[in-house]
Formats: structure tokens, sequence, C-alpha cells
């Protein structure tokens, strides 16, 4: 597995063998892998060839209704990466679509999103205004409306500095892509929330997004890594792709790298215990502030949710 795994981040276009089937797709590689000539994976990449259509059609619609009424809106993760940086949209499947906008528009955006006859989902603290996303359902469809990657007070990242560089794409429908090194940086940001136990698709996404920028624009990441305090889970991330790509076995070279997931955890698709995911947190986190903010996060999501999700009494305002 290690070895198909570097041979996925080289983007080798055949000669990987048979890798573990149960591995393979659950790190979400099965498309890929048929395109490298792992035949098995047929099923796999005509499903997600079949998703990436229908994924296609409801963003057309969905960005061309919020764009109508005035909404910015922006494409993350993996719907901005189909089609780019896996020109192969079936390459690249997603449980969800994912868009950012801007706070101050999302209620005009929820307003549109029920227009569409999208109904709201999620967990309880999911309901919280201080969540950073919120999750929405049509037909077996989902989508994530973002206000930022990250719940507030967690790092100092300007949701108003991505959308001052974000910049409309006549490729993308109508919706903006945001500029290339806070792309990366939001995905890097992504995998450091989820204490880098992600599903190894994500650590391509980071290497196809470094591989397109020039010297200029990786030490420009690194100032804006610096400037919003995520310089650590940055270099964690940026460790833990480079250890995949090399297909070795180990932690991230970082301080208190030892209680962080190993690249063969990460193969394996195990996810930390819970206190030692609270570790891993605080251990991504830049300092005293941020991981206070992060109790704080957390908290304050917790609370609100609750808040938000009591059944209304009679005397209560509905």
């Amino acid at each position: 597995m290690r070895a198909f795994v570097a041979a996925v981040m080289a983007d080798a276009s055949s000669g990987v063998g048979d890798p573990p089937a149960e591995l393979v797709a659950k790190n979400h590689l099965g498309p890929i892998a048929y395109r490298m000539g792992v035949n098995s994976f047929r099923d796999e990449y005509a499903a997600s060839a079949i998703m990436a259509h229908r994924r296609a059609a409801l963003l057309g619609e969905i960005t061309a209704a919020l764009v109508a009424r005035g909404v910015r809106v922006a494409l993350v993760k993996g719907i901005a990466y189909a089609g780019t940086i896996y020109p192969d949209p079936a390459e690249r499947p997603m449980h969800d679509i994912d868009l950012l906008v801007p706070q101050r528009q999302l209620p005009e955006a929820m307003r549109e999103m029920a227009t569409l006859e999208f109904a709201r989902i999620g967990h309880r603290r999911r309901r919280s205004t201080y969540y950073h996303a919120i999750e929405l359902a049509r037909s077996g469809l989902r989508i994530e409306l973002h206000r930022s990657m990250v719940q507030h007070f967690r790092t100092s990242v300007r949701m108003g500095d991505i959308w001052r560089r974000a910049r409309p794409q006549p490729d993308a429908g109508g919706a903006e892509r945001l500029d290339p090194v806070d792309d990366l940086l939001l995905c890097m940001l992504h995998i450091a929330r989820h204490e880098l136990a992600v599903p190894v698709l994500n650590y391509v996404d980071v290497i196809r997004l470094w591989n397109r920028l020039d010297a200029a624009s990786r030490e420009l990441l690194a100032r804006r890594a610096s400037e919003y305090r995520v310089a650590r889970a940055l270099s964690a991330v940026r460790s833990m792709t480079d250890l995949l790509a090399e297909g070795r076995q180990g932690r991230p070279a970082v301080r208190g790298g030892t209680l962080l997931p190993s690249s063969d955890e990460i193969l394996a698709g195990e996810s930390p215990a819970r206190l030692r995911q609270i570790g891993c947190k605080l251990i991504l986190s830049e300092g005293v502030r941020e991981g206070l903010g992060l109790g704080l996060a957390w908290a304050t999501v917790m609370v609100d949710g609750w808040r938000r999700d009591r059944p209304v009494e009679p005397h209560e305002p509905g």
C-alpha cells in the first residue's frame, strides 16, 4: 500500500501492481487506481464518473441561483479540484459539494437553498451559528455551505482576505475560485482540523496543489501561514504528505509529533481515540492563544448548538 500511494502521489500512469482493495477503497483511491491500470476498480470508477456528472449539473443549478441573488460563492475542497488538478473529475470522488459564501450573505444563501428545496441536516452542534459550515441535502446529494474552514477563534485566518483574493472564473459557472495559495492553505487547514486523520486522497490534493505553485508562491504560503498562526499545522500536514509520497513509515517531523498519527495509521484509515484527538489538536495549535481558542470554539459551538436544537416551549418565540 505504501508503494501504491507513493506512485499515486508521483502521478504515475501505470505499474502499481495489485494494491490491497480494502485500503484503496477506504482512502477513496479506487477511481485513480483504475486509471492507473488496476481493472478491479472499474466499477468504482464508473460510479464516480456518474456522480461527477450529477454533481456538475447540481453545481450549475446552485451557483446560477446564488449568483442571480447577488450571493458570492466560491468552490472549495473536492469540487474545486475536480476538472482542475484532477483533469478527469471521476478521479476525485467526494461525499458532498463544498461551497464558500461570505458570512454576511449566508442568510440570503440559505433562503435560496430553501427555494431550491434543500433541507438542513447534521448533528446538534453543527446547527450553531459559530460552526464553520451548514449541511444541506436534496435527493441524496449533499451540500456544505461554508462560512470558513474552521470554527471561530481557532486560528487567525481572515476570511475577508480570502474573499479579496478570490476571482470569478468562466469555467466555474459564475462561481469564484480562490487564489491558488489560499486554495492550498485552506486544504491543509482542513486536514489539520481532523488531526491529519483523513483519507489519503486529501493528501493527493495537497501534493497536486503544491506542484502547481512556483517558488515565489510557496514562499508566500509560508508567510501567510505565519501571519494566520497556522504554520505548525501546515508543517505537520506537509510532513505527512512527504512521508506518504516517499512511501515511508513515520510521524510528522514537528514538535509533539509522537502523538500524531503515523503514515501507516493514515493508510489504514485509523482515527485517534478521543483523548488523543484532543492532544493532537493542541499540538497542531500555534500557541496558547490558539489552544484557548480551540476550547472556546468547542464550548461555544456545543452550547449554541444545544440551544438551537431544543424544542421550542409555548412561551418561547418561534
